[in-house]
């Protein structure tokens, strides 16, 4: 062979491409896959951590607070009181101001006329005499009358009793009336008298489940003639309680 035989044929160079990375190409890409790894789950950590923290909180401040003590009242109701005249006289009346008796509800305002207590007195006066009728005014309400009254409520009307009746037209201030509570006198005076006054006669109180006890005392005068025969006085009166 010549020359051609002695030539030296030299491989031309070849590059590989391998799928194996270097160690430090490994490590780096490691690094990073654990970076990202952590940037996940730490907003997870954080929100399981105030979880736990909120019910921690929560449970501790249960069991701060599981002393307590109450009291519930049901029955709060607020009750007004009463107040109920009962009069009785002579000879033993009862009249109620409520119009009927103690267990009844007035149904007229608690103001009642009584025309069964007649305070001067049943029977016929004669020259001089003098008539007493006792009057009793019970509190039968729960409340005390602090305030009590008598007062006349119009002028004394003279009246006939008869065909035989006399012709004096003054018989109002022919009769005195002496009103008494106990050893006290609160009014002295004639019918006449008595009808024109427009002031009350005042009176003690009464507590709630007590009674007045009251004398009235009529005399005719003992200078009235035959013309006072068969003749007739009237004077309204009306006790009043307040509380």
């Amino acid at each position: 062979m010549g020359a051609a035989g002695n030539r030296h044929v030299t491989a031309a160079p070849v590059a590989t491409v391998t799928d194996r990375p270097d160690r430090k190409t490994d490590h780096m890409a490691s690094s990073s896959h654990r970076a990202r790894a952590r940037l996940r789950t730490t907003p997870l950590a954080v929100v399981t951590g105030l979880a736990a923290a909120v019910l921690m909180a929560l449970t501790m401040s249960g069991t701060l607070s599981a002393f307590t003590a109450s009291i519930a009242n049901a029955n709060n109701t607020a009750t007004t009181g009463t107040l109920l005249m009962r009069e009785v006289g002579t000879p033993g009346a009862t009249c109620y101001s409520n119009g009927a008796d103690k267990a009844s509800v007035s149904s007229t305002g608690n103001t009642a006329t009584c025309t069964s207590n007649n305070k001067f007195g049943n029977g016929a006066l004669t020259p001089g005499a003098t008539r007493n009728v006792a009057v009793s005014v019970f509190n039968d309400g729960t409340l005390p009358a602090t305030g009590f009254t008598l007062a006349s409520t119009g002028a004394c009307v003279s009246g006939k009793t008869g065909d035989t009746s006399g012709t004096a037209t003054d018989i109002c201030s022919k009769i005195t009336l002496v009103l008494t509570q106990g050893g006290t006198t609160l009014y002295t005076g004639t019918l006449a008298e008595l009808g024109a006054r427009t002031a009350t006669i005042d009176l003690a109180a009464v507590p709630a489940g007590a009674k007045a006890d009251f004398g009235f005392a009529v005399t005719l005068a003992s200078t009235a003639g035959n013309d006072y025969q068969g003749l007739t006085a009237t004077v309204p009166l009306k006790w009043t309680f307040t509380g």
